[in-house]
């Protein structure tokens, strides 16, 4: 039987709701009232040609939310000591969710995002939510297939920093969509151009970038503090109560610049 493009999509959704659920994951809502076991702390020296970030675990706080932090350090591999967190167990379809309060600062970077790569035992797939401190009106969104990036700015119409709002992506079999609140501000379609497939971690961090990309986050100066709060993460697999409907044109829908 010959399907036309929309039945193909929704093929490929059924089949997928129907046979791989295992595979992306249960679903969770994490307010951080504590450390669990659910999230890893990262703690090393990071040698990273795009961080001047170590990570240390005493830069993550625990309760009523998350609070990350980046500190002026002098005794480690970079500048900087930040804060990364990652979810233990992999996840793929769904909607991830984090109500965020991201860092102001040149050369500061918030982030939220799903990443697969070499240290797990795979090709690198991502898929970013970013705030650049030099411009907190701005959403870096990014994805990455195979180790192949696409990303985009996104003006938001207000400052990220001034308060926590909720944002989220939403990663379908055939779709890539970024939402600030309830509107919808891009969507990737499969059919133009390749989609994240493996399973990934959530990972949520601050950090300093290297001087050597004060073109894209600005520099961080010498003694920079700064710090971000996520009062809640959620992630709802595709399938389940409370999953996003099926994929169709939001009446909020932005075309970036």
């Amino acid at each position: 039987m010959r399907l036309d493009r929309a039945g193909r999509a929704a093929a490929v959704l059924i089949a997928w709701a129907g046979g791989a659920m295992a595979e992306d994951g249960a679903g969770f809502i994490d307010r951080f009232k504590e450390a669990g076991a659910a999230w890893h702390v990262a703690e090393y020296d990071f040698d990273h040609p795009m961080f001047d970030t170590d990570w240390q675990k005493a830069q993550a706080v625990f309760g009523d939310g998350l609070t990350l932090a980046l500190a002026p350090r002098t005794n480690g591999l970079n500048r900087f000591a930040g804060a990364s967190v990652r979810r233990e167990t992999p996840t793929r379809y769904g909607r991830y969710e984090a109500v965020i309060r991201p860092a102001r600062g040149p050369g500061v970077v918030t982030g939220f995002f799903t990443y697969t790569g070499p240290h797990y035992g795979t090709r690198h797939d991502e898929i970013d939510i970013e705030f650049l401190g030099r411009d907190t009106t701005v959403m870096n969104i990014a994805w990455f297939v195979d180790g192949r990036m696409t990303d985009l700015r996104v003006p938001l119409g207000f400052d990220a920093a001034d308060r926590p709002r909720r944002y989220a992506f939403e990663w379908w079999p055939d779709r890539l969509r970024w939402f600030a609140g309830d509107r919808m501000i891009h969507e990737h379609l499969a059919t133009n151009g390749a989609i994240p497939t493996v399973p990934g971690r959530l990972f949520a961090n601050i950090w300093a970038a290297d001087p050597s990309l004060a073109g894209w986050a600005g520099r961080a100066a010498p003694g920079t503090r700064a710090d971000a709060r996520v009062l809640e993460v959620r992630f709802t697999p595709l399938g389940l109560p409370g999953a996003p409907p099926a994929p169709r044109k939001h009446p909020d829908f932005i075309t970036p610049p």
